[in-house]
């Protein structure tokens, strides 16, 4: 029952603090030390995931939307680039293959994330009349996300698959949107990136982080309302973003004067971090679409401790967010 209670505590997002997947490094020949290397694969995950969860999890479920659609038959569509504030490391350190796990710094460097969307809303069930509004009205929520390939000084993400990942979730109305009522609603959502390769190569040392891949499980509180023209509309939010991947590396050194080519495999490594997020967008009619523009705020619940450093950058560190794209609604 313990179990079971804790598995359903995680669903519901709610507070978990950082967390790691941790497992026991391989190295050929045995030697050697996979130490360094594993510790700064781990340390790397931890400060690129977060940020691809932020990407990928965003502010509104469907861009500019607040409330339930109003039953069947009923459908919202927005499609979105959003943007977000990232870093990558911006220095080439060297990676140990004797010894205990080495303490480098990474450096940081400003790299924002690109992330196409398309979200949809598909109304299940119009809910119960209470006179100019109605309370418990149900939508089906499903989106796809595109991550392009992305090369920044020694990094490199490359997704496979087209890139393309996929989500779905649930929006309850607490409030349908009505000529005098604003909407309201609450939503839980779960995506997923592609399944991605992430490297980092400096020199001839190679930590290559395989089958990677992000999970956000997003919870949303949303209000909202349109008057002629113009809407508003602001939410909260909590995020619980997974990460998890295999790591080979090729670390090349003279030790004792003898060239040595170490290979180093981890079966899983990947951080899980809870977040809060609040954000606020501001649409505009344009005659059958909206345009949508929205701006939100990730932040986090504390630090992942790290061997490495990041420059002044830590990882999990809070981030912004933004988007802009054209909503429907059928």
């Amino acid at each position: 029952m313990r179990r079971v209670a804790q598995g359903a505590l995680a669903a519901l997002l709610t507070a978990l603090g950082p967390t790691w997947a941790h497992a026991q490094c391989t190295v050929s020949p045995a030697t050697l030390s996979g130490a360094d290397a594993c510790q700064k694969a781990r340390d790397l995950f931890s400060f690129i995931a977060p940020q691809v969860g932020v990407a990928v999890g965003a502010g509104n479920p469907v861009l500019g939307e607040a409330g339930t659609l109003g039953g069947l038959g009923k459908l919202a569509l927005s499609a979105r680039l959003g943007i977000t504030d990232g870093f990558v490391p911006a220095n080439g350190v060297a990676i140990a293959v004797t010894g205990a796990a080495v303490a480098s710094d990474f450096g940081a460097t400003r790299a924002p994330i690109p992330m196409p969307a398309v979200d949809a809303a598909i109304g299940l069930f119009k809910g119960l009349s209470l006179g100019i509004t109605n309370v418990g009205g149900v939508d089906l929520l499903v989106g796809g996300t595109w991550l392009p390939t992305i090369e920044k000084g020694e990094v490199a993400f490359a997704p496979r698959s087209g890139g393309v990942g996929l989500g779905g979730g649930v929006r309850v109305g607490i409030l349908q949107e009505s000529a005098f009522v604003p909407g309201l609603s609450a939503s839980y959502m779960l995506r997923r990136t592609p399944v991605l390769d992430l490297t980092y190569a400096t020199g001839n040392d190679t930590l290559r982080l395989a089958d990677a891949r992000v999970s956000v499980r997003s919870a949303r509180l949303v209000a909202g309302k349109r008057l002629f023209l113009v809407g508003v509309s602001a939410g909260v939010g909590r995020d619980q973003i997974s990460g998890s991947a295999a790591l080979a590396a090729t670390v090349n050194e003279t030790v004792a004067g003898t060239p040595q080519r170490v290979s180093v495999s981890l079966a899983e490594v990947g951080p899980t971090v809870t977040r809060n997020t609040a954000f606020v967008s501001a649409s505009f009619s344009l005659l059958i679409a909206r345009l949508v523009a929205e701006y939100g705020w990730s932040d986090s619940q504390g630090p992942l401790a790290t061997v490495n450093r990041f420059g002044g950058k830590a990882a999990n560190a809070s981030g912004r967010y933004g988007s802009v794209g054209l909503a429907v609604r059928f």
